[in-house]
């Protein structure tokens, strides 16, 4: 990902997104960075931008939501990030967006291709967020749960 651009969906439409002035300028100013995510934006006048791509691993989350995710994120940046650190915080954050949510049903495929994945992140052990992945419990753990011990 960090020699090459990632796979993205021209929308057909593009959607237009309503921001406030300082908003759509940095995401202006970040133009180039976002496409080399799959985020292709287009300024509309105002505070309007026009969302003209987007990457194709967040699958069906909503355009506008991941966008408005973004330049959440830049804003919170006392200074515009280095190339690099903006390119690993925004997969962060577009990781957490295309996560599996809450009460989501997967198929059993869809959960063994997940498990059989997740020796492929570097630190597949926590999340971007630092939340763990995944919990061990003890047989005694287990037990004690449902009050066997």
């Amino acid at each position: 990902m960090r020699t090459g651009t990632l796979d993205t969906q021209p929308l057909l439409i593009p959607e237009p997104v309503e921001l406030n002035a300082e908003q759509a300028a940095r995401a202006l100013e970040q133009r180039e960075a976002l496409a080399g995510l799959g985020l292709g934006i287009e300024d509309f006048g105002g505070g309007t931008l026009l969302l003209t791509s987007y990457p194709v691993l967040l699958g069906q989350r909503s355009p506008q939501t991941a966008l408005r995710a973004v330049v959440d994120h830049l804003m919170t940046q006392d200074r515009v990030p280095s190339r690099e650190v903006l390119f690993n915080d925004l997969l962060s954050l577009m990781a957490c967006h295309s996560a599996v949510r809450a009460n989501e049903r997967l198929s059993p495929e869809d959960m063994a291709a997940l498990v059989a994945q997740r020796d492929l992140a570097e630190a597949h052990h926590h999340c971007p967020h630092g939340r763990p992945t995944a919990l061990l419990f003890s047989r005694h753990d287990l037990e004690r749960q449902f009050r066997r011990v």
